[in-house]
């Protein structure tokens, strides 16, 4: 069979489908290709260049073959209707068709009947290529039944998207008011949040991600606010002291009373005292509460949203405070003062005695004693029995001077005393002032005041 006479059964009219009799063998060629919408794609045809082709195309689910481009040999001629597809064209020296703009027409299945002629014969094959069209899933959006449920009711979340290719994959985050992270919401099925009994830590905010093979996306974040409450309120007292009918606390005393109960919106806050009303805020505070303001604080909490309210109430009692008496206070603030003053001047009076080789100024000018030329036995310290005549160098002698003779050995000792009683008394007033006497005041002027 010649050549023309092969093209006369592939070129048989289109609306036969295409359809080759031909005695010789056929080869058949099946692949896909998978494209993102408004991108482009290659659908290839042979290896090499075929000396005649047709390229045709039927969609999905019909049996009709629709031409969209064939070569008798004589150059490529593309038909009207494939500009539906996007924009079409042959790669050269190649049977392979572009499109680029691929439009979602182009889902379907491609047919290439290419006739190559070799050295063995002619040979006939034929490529299938199923093109699908993928499109991007486009920005989701979420819908709520209701933006403020009451907690325990029913409520439901749904994320939609207008485009995009199945199978789509649906995440859910919400994020809590209090922990400020984001968590996968385990209610969500797909697409839907279905909450049967809404709960109070069902508030926050929820974001909705939808996932495709070809691109993810995800909502803007929505707000979902439980209504709900007020819970049972809360007294704290401060400062206070536990007994068997309540609270106590002490005359004369600021007490603060703070009353909290959960509750969304914010509680509303009214103060009770014996029945009566007499404030209307979360913290009341008595300033020098008196033995008569004890009895019963009650609390309540009101919801407006809800017109929903509770209450509490603590029993108070008052005691008086015992009287102040600020006498020994400050004779232990005038004792403790002497004690470290008298402790204080042993010290020093101990490390001028044993140090007056090495500050023989400050031993004279304590004790007043004799010229140092004279023995240091004659001072009568205890201590000194065993220590040996050492007469001072003549050097020194001219700086510290001679002591008179008429002063003696007994009227050294007298002005030692002297000096060391008032040395006693100095430190005594000095840490008494600067330390009991402001503290013993400090404890009278707080019990005043």
């Amino acid at each position: 069979m010649n050549l023309h006479v092969r093209l006369f059964w592939i070129l048989t009219p289109l609306a036969h489908g295409l359809v080759m009799f031909d005695t010789e063998e056929v080869q058949y060629i099946e692949t896909q290709v998978k494209g993102v919408i408004g991108h482009s794609v290659v659908l290839e045809c042979g290896e090499s260049l075929p000396s005649i082709y047709i390229w045709g195309f039927s969609r999905t689910g019909f049996i009709d073959i629709r031409a969209v481009l064939y070569n008798y040999g004589q150059g490529a001629k593309l038909q009207k209707m494939a500009s539906i597809f996007g924009d079409v064209r042959v790669v050269s020296d190649s049977a392979a068709l572009v499109i680029s703009n691929l439009q979602l027409a182009a889902e379907g299945r491609f047919t290439c009947q290419s006739l190559y002629e070799t050295d063995d014969g002619t040979k006939l094959v034929y490529t299938f290529v199923n093109v699908f069209v993928l499109i991007p899933v486009s920005k989701p959006f979420i819908e709520l039944s209701n933006s403020s449920p009451v907690e325990g009711s029913v409520a439901f979340v749904l994320c939609t998207v207008e485009n995009g290719t199945q199978p789509l994959e649906y995440t859910w985050t919400r994020q809590s008011t209090l922990s400020k992270k984001f968590v996968n919401v385990s209610e969500a099925t797909g697409g839907l949040v279905n909450l049967t009994s809404v709960h109070r830590n069902h508030t926050g905010w929820y974001t909705c991600s939808v996932r495709s093979e070809v691109n993810e996306e995800s909502s803007d974040p929505l707000w979902l606010e439980v209504i709900f409450g007020p819970d049972e309120p809360f007294i704290n007292v401060t400062p206070y002291t536990l007994n068997s009918m309540g609270y106590s606390a002490i005359e004369w005393d600021t007490i603060f009373l703070t009353c909290s109960a959960s509750s969304n919106p914010p509680s509303h806050y009214i103060w009770f005292y014996n029945n009566s009303q007499i404030y209307s805020g979360q913290r009341f505070v008595i300033k020098k509460i008196s033995r008569s303001q004890a009895g019963a604080y009650m609390c309540l909490a009101q919801n407006s949203a809800l017109n929903a309210r509770t209450k509490t109430t603590i029993i108070l009692t008052v005691y008086s405070d015992p009287p102040f008496n600020a006498f020994p206070a400050v004779i232990g603030a005038a004792v403790a003062g002497m004690l470290l003053a008298a402790v204080t001047t042993l010290l020093i009076f101990q490390y001028v005695v044993r140090n007056r080789d090495n500050n023989p100024w400050l031993h004279n000018l304590l004790f007043r004693l004799r010229p140092p030329s004279e023995s240091r036995e004659e001072i009568n310290f205890p201590e000194d029995a065993e220590i040996a005549e050492i007469p001072l160098p003549a050097e020194r002698n001219e700086n510290i001077g001679t002591v008179p003779p008429q002063f003696t050995q007994e009227s050294g000792n007298s002005s030692s005393l002297r000096l060391l009683i008032i040395i006693i008394l100095a430190f005594d007033i000095a840490l008494f002032t600067l330390g009991g006497c402001p503290k013993a005041l400090h404890r009278i002027d707080s019990k005043v005041n």
